[in-house]
């Protein structure tokens, strides 16, 4: 809503030019005075490049006349009011200004109480046309955020073809624009930016906007959005993302298009501090990573360089941001399971203490930029832990875990890997414990069920048949070393888990 509406004066003679713009006090009505000119041509030159909500002229003006700058003005239809000054003998010339749309001609020298009632009733006017306005855009917005968001009604397709949406039969796509910082003029900043072009928009918040564009080459839409991400930078410095779905035919399907559109617009928590461009593309949805080993990741992570470690893991968090094929949602669920794969086998083998809460951090976290930083800053904690206390992993414990995970589906007798690494078995025994924090056979037993986990969630073998594959032969001995370790049977984790 303006607080003032601005006033352009025009006349001819200075002293009543200057007197006019002291004759009331213009801001105690609503108005302020913007400009002035002494002739019709000027002021018509200047007024056209600005929006005058009331003109106060003269008629009998040098250069072109109030009535002809009227009537210019009709005839480009500028939207504005108009007040006539006028002298008895310019009476006639008065009554013509008021056919073409004056609202009213005041007799010189001006009754001040007379052009007070003139500002009144105009400002009536111009709030009434305002509130009118900012109604219809409700209303408008709010009808096409139905039709974009669900199956619309047939109520709300008939409201909307009374608006002034004049949807062709092209096809359509839906985009979705939004900035990671709110800004209050979110809403006039879009209109102007989407004015003269086939697009209509609907606000959803003072940061997010839903924009319906009408069938276009694939460049000249990406050119097109390009040139809206730039022009919302330059207007509000914020970062923009923006998204499109699929086009659609009619318009009773942008729902849609709407849904795919969200679906891209995924990609802010992939890449949070960056503004980018997604259009809609039929892909294959990928399942599986090849490049992310995450029993080579284990072994990674027991090695003493943890610059190491950390190069590697950044180094797959880079590779899952660039991968093809895959949505906002997988990357975010393979961030997490990079996460998870750290956490378990340093958390679950009793082989470091205090990691619960980054797990518990994890759990309020959106995007991947996070999740790689706690993961880093849970590495380092780890890296901290075993450089300044005794608990590195010496040489042969390294070797010994390798064989676990390597024979864990095998009988594994500590007797017989102590031969293999010509190491009394009883030493062994004792390094592992002091080494890793937890007896062998308990950890072997934690190592087996977990591997019970994964392959609950993954395949439909039955229970019986996973404890056999990772190691157990005596299928009632898995059943109770789960429920110990677990607290419930393999069949409920399986039920809780689906």
């Amino acid at each position: 809503m303006k607080s003032m509406y601005s006033v352009y004066l025009l006349d001819d003679e200075p002293f009543i030019l200057e007197g006019l713009k002291y004759i009331v006090p213009w801001e105690d009505y609503g108005f302020e005075i913007v400009g002035s000119a002494s002739n019709g041509q000027d002021g018509l030159d200047e007024i056209v490049t600005k929006k005058i909500d009331l003109i106060i002229t003269d008629i009998m003006m040098p250069k072109m006349t109030g009535l002809e700058l009227i009537s210019e003005l009709k005839a480009r239809n500028y939207d504005t009011n108009f007040i006539v000054l006028s002298a008895f003998q310019e009476f006639t010339y008065a009554k013509k200004a008021m056919n073409m749309g004056a609202e009213n001609y005041l007799i010189k020298p001006i009754d001040t109480e007379e052009l007070v009632k003139n500002l009144q009733d105009i400002h009536k006017k111009l709030k009434k046309k305002e509130n009118d306005v900012i109604d219809s855009e409700m209303l408008r917005n709010n009808l096409l955020s139905k039709l974009i968001s669900d199956v619309p009604s047939e109520d709300t397709l008939i409201r909307l073809s009374k608006l002034s949406l004049n949807f062709n039969r092209s096809e359509k796509c839906v985009a979705i624009v939004e900035l990671k910082d709110k800004c209050e003029d979110f809403s006039k900043i879009i209109k102007g930016l989407t004015r003269n072009k086939p697009m209509s928009y609907c606000i959803e918040s003072d940061s997010k906007a839903m924009i319906v564009i009408d069938e276009m080459d694939i460049n000249l839409l990406i050119d097109e959005l390009r040139t809206l991400k730039n022009e919302l930078i330059t207007l509000t410095g914020s970062i923009v993302y923006i998204s499109t779905g699929k086009f659609v035919n009619g318009i009773d399907n942008l729902y849609v298009s709407h849904n795919t559109a969200k679906d891209m617009h995924d990609y802010k928590l992939v890449y949070p501090e960056l503004s980018w461009i997604r259009t809609y593309k039929e892909t294959s949805s990928k399942d599986e990573i090849n490049y992310i080993d995450f029993e080579n990741l284990k072994k990674i992570l027991m090695n003493k360089n943890y610059s190491n470690t950390l190069e590697y893991v950044e180094d797959i968090f880079d590779k899952l941001k660039d991968e093809e094929g895959l949505t906002p949602k997988q990357i975010r669920m393979k961030s997490i399971e990079i996460f998870l794969t750290v956490y378990n086998f340093f958390n679950e083998s009793k082989m470091m203490k205090g990691l619960n809460v980054y797990l518990e951090n994890i759990i309020n976290i959106n995007t991947v930029d996070e999740i790689e930083s706690e993961l880093i800053n849970m590495i380092k904690y780890m890296q901290s832990k075993l450089e300044n206390t005794e608990e590195s992993i010496s040489p042969v414990i390294l070797k010994l875990l390798t064989h676990i995970e390597e024979k864990y589906k095998e009988d594994l007798n500590l007797k017989e890997i102590s031969d293999k690494l010509n190491i009394n078995s009883i030493y062994l025994g004792q390094l592992f414990q002091k080494e890793t924090g937890i007896l062998f056979s308990d950890y072997i037993n934690n190592f087996r069920v977990n591997k019970a986990k994964q392959l609950l969630a993954e395949t439909s073998l039955k229970a019986s048949e996973i404890g056999d594959l990772v190691g157990y032969t005596n299928k009632n001995y898995f059943y109770r070393k789960f429920k110990d370790l677990v607290g419930i049977t393999p069949s409920e984790w399986r039920k809780i888990n689906l």
